[in-house]
């Protein structure tokens, strides 16, 4: 199948398991620092109430909301700063990450809804998949010189990441949201190849498109993982506007396939106090009749989230979807 044709909707997924994340164990932890913990106390004073120390800012690095209580020392605050020189000990109980129920459900209605209208228009657009099993070369019988196999590439690693994050946004834990995003990625790309395209006459089911959307999948899920992958990315561009050229978001025909380029990129600084330019090396296939030949650019672009991150981190993080997109200026080698 010719991904690139499929409606976003089908692609948006099921609805998860709602796991709620778990809490890790109790620390104890020191004024002057912290025993076994990447935590450390800031310097605070603390006011006890009913023998247990709160303070939102307690922790250094600390993602969780923080309850102190006192350990075998319950009268011995003094009013004054904690001191440096006396190791008084404290526990630390994390509380643990609640699903927001009301952000679940939203997500829930958009996956069933995404599920729904993907496979109508998935049978608008191909008919009904009711042939025998078979199998297809889409490596070199599509004459699109593996930029098909590209697109499922994109589509595993974006709809990971993106997932991931919406899991997030409704609340589940960071071990959880890796879990579920990756299987519902994967089960519905799957979905795609078998039994739709595997039963469909005209279609056929793609091994080397599985291949390449479970390669999406994984690369996106040791990004999330591995922080020395942060400035690595993938990402699109196009080489005539689809917006004033009337082409589908969604290649359709050899034409707007080629149209397509994928970029593998750097972010760097380059001279630069903030890391906003992005160096990539891309990929494409330009045809003239029925001659098909591969084409390999470089180009020097911008990353539009880190762009928009120099007018604060709110911005950044609400311009987070526009990472899949790769302005620059290019060459072709």
């Amino acid at each position: 199948m010719r991904i690139g044709k499929l409606p976003i909707c089908l692609l948006a997924a099921i609805l998860g398991l709602l796991v709620p994340a778990r809490s890790g164990p109790a620390q104890t932890l020191y004024a002057g620092g912290a025993s076994n913990s990447r935590y450390a106390f800031s310097d605070s004073v603390l006011a006890p109430r009913d023998g247990v120390l709160r303070h939102p800012g307690f922790f250094e690095e600390s993602s969780y909301s923080t309850r102190l209580s006192l350990l075998d020392h319950p009268g011995s605050y003094s009013g004054n700063p904690l001191s440096r020189g006396t190791p008084t000990s404290f526990t630390h109980q994390s509380r643990p990450r609640r699903v927001d129920y009301r952000r679940a459900s939203v997500l829930g209605t958009a996956n069933a809804a995404a599920l729904f209208f993907g496979f109508k228009g998935a049978i608008e657009a191909w008919g009904e998949s009711k042939g025998a099993f078979h199998l297809k070369d889409d490596w070199n019988g599509d004459k699109l010189k593996q930029t098909d196999e590209l697109s499922h590439f994109m589509w595993g690693y974006q709809m990971t990441q993106f997932l991931f994050g919406a899991y997030r946004w409704s609340g589940f834990s960071t071990k959880s949201s890796h879990a579920i995003s990756v299987f519902q990625t994967a089960f519905v790309l799957t979905m795609v190849e078998y039994p739709i395209d595997a039963h469909n006459p005209e279609q056929g089911l793609g091994v080397s498109d599985l291949a390449f959307d479970y390669a999406g999948i994984g690369l996106a899920y040791l990004k999330r993982r591995f922080s020395a992958l942060d400035d690595l990315d993938f990402k699109i561009s196009w080489k005539r506007n689809v917006f004033f050229s009337n082409q589908p978001m969604f290649a359709q025909t050899y034409e707007e396939f080629d149209n397509f380029i994928y970029w593998f990129t750097y972010r760097t600084r380059l001279f630069l106090p903030q890391k906003i330019v992005c160096l990539g090396l891309g990929y494409s296939a330009t045809r003239r009749g029925e001659v098909v030949r591969r084409q390999v650019f470089a180009g020097v672009g911008l990353s539009l989230p880190d762009l928009a991150g120099l007018f604060g981190k709110k911005f950044k993080a609400r311009a987070g979807f526009l990472g899949v997109f790769y302005p620059n200026l290019r060459i072709e080698l």
